[in-house]
């Protein structure tokens, strides 16, 4: 007898701390995690409301795929099961734009200032060039919307600039031959010559940027080994056509005149 009243205490006690640990951990009782991703903060309290859950800000960043003050991100992820009570963890759009510092170019070398402004998270729009004594191709300013500005001034992340490079003289240089070249290709090399992107005056075959990106240069302006000035734009004529470039390549006198 005694035996059996100490088994059905046990299962008792067992019994009861199981019910107990059920109603104090809420066992079963879980909930899906709401989608709050791209939601301004403003609507996360009523999305919120009936859920028993709680937000918290942890980090923000900038980025132009989202509105100002949305969220990026969120943890839990949308759908998961969770228990009355979580909090969701978010990263959130950051109202104002990312700045960054123009670096000191003064006296480089094109070569050289091109990648720093990419890697500090400027855009390269165009060269410009002022005669000079020390060198040519040497940054001698750096300029933003017309106005000139000095090494440590801040711009949106993502803004063009202009590198300002000295120029010892008059003497031309010679257009690259930018037949045959995808224009992303072209676009490099124009850069690399001292010169300027130019306007894609015609882009037969192309629907999107992707198709202009890796289309085909059939025809050029200034001419190839053309001799022009430093700086000087280059227009181009693109095709996504790879035979039309096969004949375009041999002689200008066949470009066609929708081409032209």
């Amino acid at each position: 007898m005694n035996v059996l009243l100490i088994l059905v205490f046990t299962a008792l006690v067992v019994f009861l701390t199981m019910l107990w640990l059920g109603m104090y951990t809420m066992h079963g009782e879980s909930m899906s995690v709401p989608d709050v991703k791209g939601r301004p903060l403003g609507d996360i309290e009523n999305l919120l409301a009936n859920t028993n859950m709680t937000y918290e800000i942890t980090d923000s960043i900038y980025t132009e795929e989202f509105a100002r003050g949305a969220v990026v991100s969120q943890n839990p992820k949308a759908g998961k099961q969770v228990k009355q009570g979580r909090t969701i963890y978010l990263t959130i759009n950051s109202v104002l734009p990312e700045m960054v510092e123009t670096p000191n170019l003064i006296g480089k070398s094109k070569r050289i200032a091109i990648p720093i402004l990419e890697i500090t998270g400027l855009k390269l729009v165009s060269l410009k060039y002022r005669p000079d004594e020390s060198c040519t191709d040497c940054v001698v300013g750096l300029e933003y919307l017309g106005e000139e500005v000095d090494p440590g001034e801040k711009l949106r992340k993502g803004e063009g600039v202009s590198l300002i490079l000295g120029q010892t003289s008059d003497v031309p240089t010679t257009a690259p031959n930018l037949i045959g070249l995808t224009y992303s290709e072209a676009y490099e090399l124009i850069i690399a010559s001292s010169l300027n992107v130019g306007s894609v005056l015609s882009c037969i075959g192309c629907e999107s940027a992707a198709d202009t990106s890796s289309a085909f240069v059939v025809n050029q302006r200034p001419q190839r080994n053309e001799m022009i000035n430093l700086g000087t734009f280059v227009d181009l004529y693109l095709s996504t056509d790879t035979l039309q470039v096969n004949t375009f390549q041999t002689s200008k006198d066949t470009i066609p005149d929708e081409v032209e």
